[in-house]
């Protein structure tokens, strides 16, 4: 831009312009250079930080060392809004084979728990479709086209982050399932046992904070989820 200008005045100048004239504009334009050059120096120093971030993990799941399904989570964060997104697939064969198809979503603002779903398909079959929402500090459970308010006040972290993030400061988790709180236990180094009703548990492992696999336990069959590498 600087050499365009510096053009401009001499085109100026042998044209028999007023040179004087030329000369104080041309120092008026140098010095709103200067400034938007030294504005670009300092943007570029410190970028800005939107705080904007996605990231992602898969699993899979794995019976009698044969893959049976896959989960996909994705955490998407936009300022003070975090969303997280699971997809899970199962096939597995009893005495009938068995297809489970879940899709869950849950929406957090400053660290709040604002919106919950759940719907999963067994055989084609829903077998769960309920959704809760925090509305005036209070917690509405949508199911079966009936509104039920629940009793939390404020629910903080739900099952679906804890394949991001280690609980080590978390008593009690969100299960969306069972809409219910569970109480997590520290049960070693890295390792957090979330005990569901009728003898199931998960149990959570973590290594430098993050999740590397997880013991699905009940007493009809139990899964291992190893995350898949990108």
């Amino acid at each position: 831009m600087i050499p365009a200008l510096i053009l401009y005045l001499v085109r100026r100048m042998r044209y028999g312009a007023n040179t004087s004239l030329d000369f104080s504009k041309f120092r008026e334009i140098v010095l709103k250079i200067k400034s938007i050059l030294f504005f670009f120096i300092v943007s570029s120093a410190f970028p800005f930080n939107s705080g904007n971030s996605s990231e992602s993990v898969s699993y899979k799941i794995v019976k009698n060392n044969t893959t049976i399904g896959f989960i996909n989570i994705e955490k998407q964060v936009e300022n003070h809004i975090t969303t997280y997104s699971l997809e899970s697939h199962v096939e597995v064969k009893f005495l009938v084979k068995v297809n489970v198809s879940c899709a869950e979503k849950s929406i957090y603002e400053n660290g709040i728990l604002m919106y919950s779903s759940v719907y999963r398909k067994v055989n084609g079959k829903v077998k769960a479709d309920h959704k809760v929402v925090r509305k005036d500090d209070r917690y509405i459970l949508f199911h079966n086209n009936e509104k039920q308010r629940l009793k939390f006040e404020e629910l903080t972290r739900n099952l679906i982050t804890l394949y991001f993030e280690e609980p080590k400061t978390i008593e009690k988790i969100y299960c969306d399932n069972l809409k219910k709180e569970l109480k997590i236990k520290s049960i070693n180094k890295g390792c957090y046992l979330v005990d569901f009703d009728k003898g199931k548990y998960n149990v959570f492992h973590y290594k430098n904070g993050k999740c590397v696999k997880i013991d699905a336990v009940s007493k009809l069959f139990s899964v291992t989820l190893i995350p898949v590498l990108s």
